[in-house]
């Protein structure tokens, strides 16, 4: 029975480091060929939630998209004087998992992001 136990979690760490691999290899092709936009960002707050940063921005075939970033630290609200850049795959472009997000003239650091979901007008 820990011959079941030992595979499972060997199992367990082959998912994650494949995951990590994956994003990681992502990441890489997105700062050195990845596509580069300027977004417009601003406060999202939706329901009892923390507060979140919402990029808007338009991708390379026209289409307006609006990405969330998570607020993790105080630190964060800061980022909203500085301006948003944004990084994606032309190829992919409406899957988040190719899209990050930076902030300043020339970002040092950049975040994963979620699309933010589209509000309905019929109700």
């Amino acid at each position: 029975m820990g011959w079941v136990f030992a595979a499972g979690l060997i199992l367990i760490a082959l998912l994650w480091f494949a995951t990590w691999l994956r994003r990681r290899t992502i990441r890489a092709y997105l700062l050195t060929a990845g596509a580069q936009t300027a977004g417009i960002s601003s406060e999202y707050r939706r329901r009892r939630r923390a507060p979140r940063i919402a990029v808007r921005y338009t991708d390379s075939a026209g289409i307006e998209r609006v990405v969330v970033k998570s607020l993790v630290s105080a630190g964060d609200a800061q980022l909203l004087a500085k301006p948003a850049v944004v990084l994606y795959h032309p190829k992919h472009r409406s899957r988040s998992d190719y899209v990050l997000l930076g902030f300043g003239r020339q970002p040092q650091r950049w975040f994963p992001v979620e699309f933010a979901p589209r509000e309905s007008s019929a109700r």
